[in-house]
């Protein structure tokens, strides 16, 4: 008996969703379809069908006009002819047939024809254009042309309308007028039929009229985009070391020396899907400041390894070496950005608009240098920092520079460093450009110098006995300059 009752539970859910989706009007896709030249139907990334319980006056000028409603003035002194009203285009469900129809500007009903009956539907959906980024048109048809590709779907049959001639308006003055009859194109029926509901309320059909066709661009071109870097927003950031190695100048005369770095990361970058765009469309972009980035495929993760490589160089007096870290951050960031967006068509016309979005890059970030303190070779004794300064002898500059294989994006870096011999600065005025020596030039610091210092305790006790000779010997002068 249980198992009776549960499945004849399970029956009556089953009925019931059956039911909710044999009603009316009742959809969860707002999705507008076109046709395509394989006869199955596509999304439109750019149009939405919006119900009109969801209707906002602010959406006015997204809706799609099909037609006006000419008012004419019976002032004779009125300078204005007549007032036109907006129909948008409209589509409603009735005996689970969608059909398209007319809907006049400030009123809350689609007037539509279904199986000969003319209707007045309040539940219903509005054409949205959104952002206006598509590129909509009018295209004559006939029943003896095909169903041209981009061709606005209402489900099982197509957008169109008729266009209204000058012996089918009506002759009284009071009465409005209207430039085309909204309706729907069954090309099933005779070769293609579009039925339409008159200005008298009466329907009617023919068999040529014009279909509501959208275009797509075949690119996009990014151009002048702006990163908002102020609000850049860090995901992660790990700590990674790209080598190390020591550097050191065995010659017999002070010497420029270099040292590579190759390493390789996983690169990526997402734009964002946009709004109202293509997905896979290739897309040009350019900065601002009129940087060109490689093109892209819009709304696709760019992935790659990339293999770099970072250099070193460094000015060493003979018989010296450094000990050199290369480090960098592997960073995932969010930064928001704003720029223009071009649509190309096949046709040489463009639309233009301007967009929003958050683009998404994973990269190494911040590579920076570190340097041990300079010793000698001989003894591994650290370079003393007493040695007067001169030009040829206590300056060490590191020049930095990054290359990439698999993109256009290229970076250098040129930074100056003091080692810990009396420096050499370009500018004397920036204190963060100076490193003040050390208190103790005897006391291995913590990074990465030798760790076994030879003569360590000799050249120690000599340093320290230099005060107290020089005190002695001011002492005895003054003695003898007393004496005399």
């Amino acid at each position: 008996m249980d198992r009776n009752k549960c499945l004849g539970t399970r029956c009556v859910s089953v009925v019931f969703i059956i039911a909710l989706l044999a009603i009316p009007g009742l959809k969860c896709d707002s999705s507008v379809h076109v046709h395509s030249t394989y006869r199955v139907p596509l999304t439109s990334s750019t149009l939405n069908w919006l119900p009109i319980s969801h209707y906002e006056p602010s959406k006015d000028k997204n809706l799609v006009i099909g037609g006006f409603q000419i008012s004419k003035s019976t002032d004779e002194n009125h300078e204005d002819p007549g007032q036109r009203r907006a129909m948008y285009v409209c589509r409603a469900a009735e005996s689970g047939v969608w059909v398209a129809g007319a809907q006049l500007k400030g009123e809350k009903k689609c007037t539509v024809t279904v199986l000969g009956t003319v209707k007045n539907m309040e539940n219903y959906d509005l054409l949205e254009n959104v952002d206006n980024a598509a590129r909509l048109s009018w295209v004559t048809w006939n029943k003896f042309l095909p169903i041209f590709p981009g061709a606005v779907v209402t489900e099982t049959m197509y957008v169109a309308r008729h266009v209204v001639a000058s012996n089918e308006t009506e002759k009284d003055s009071s009465t409005p007028t209207y430039t085309h009859y909204i309706g729907t194109l069954n090309h099933d029926e005779r070769l293609g039929t579009i039925a339409y509901v008159k200005s008298d309320g009466l329907e009617d059909s023919t068999d040529f009229g014009e279909l509501l066709v959208e275009t797509e661009p075949i690119y996009y071109e990014l151009t002048s985009v702006k990163l908002n870097h102020w609000r850049t927003r860090i995901i992660k950031s790990e700590p990674k070391i790209i080598g190390q190695a020591t550097i050191s100048n065995s010659r017999n005369q002070r010497a420029k020396l270099a040292e590579a770095f190759g390493y390789e990361y996983n690169y990526s970058s997402y734009w964002g899907q946009g709004h109202a765009m293509i997905k896979a469309l290739n897309t040009s972009i350019t900065l601002f400041n009129r940087t060109k980035l490689p093109t892209i495929n819009w709304g696709m993760t760019e992935k790659s390894l990339r293999q770099d490589s970072y250099s070193v160089e460094v000015y060493l007096d003979p018989g010296t070496g450094v000990n050199v870290t290369v480090k960098a951050n592997y960073t995932e960031h969010e930064v928001s950005y704003t720029g223009q967006l071009v649509s190309h068509y096949n046709d040489s016309e463009s639309k233009s608009r301007e967009i929003s979005g958050i683009r998404r890059e994973e990269t190494m970030t911040d590579m920076r240098v570190e340097f041990g303190p300079i010793y000698f070779l001989s003894n591994l004794s650290i370079v003393p920092t007493t040695v007067a300064p001169s030009t040829t002898r206590g300056t060490t500059i590191i020049t930095s520079s990054s290359s990439s294989s698999s993109t256009s994006e290229t970076s250098s870096i040129t930074t100056n460093r003091q080692n810990d011999v009396n420096n050499i600065v370009d500018n004397e005025d920036d204190d963060n450009s100076i490193i003040p020596p050390k208190s103790d030039s005897n006391v291995q610091g913590d990074d990465g110098g030798p760790q076994s210092l030879k003569n360590k305790d000799a050249l120690g006790g000599a340093t320290n006995l230099l005060p107290c000779l020089s005190i002695s010997i001011l002492s005895f002068l003054v003695t003898l300059y007393r004496i005399t």
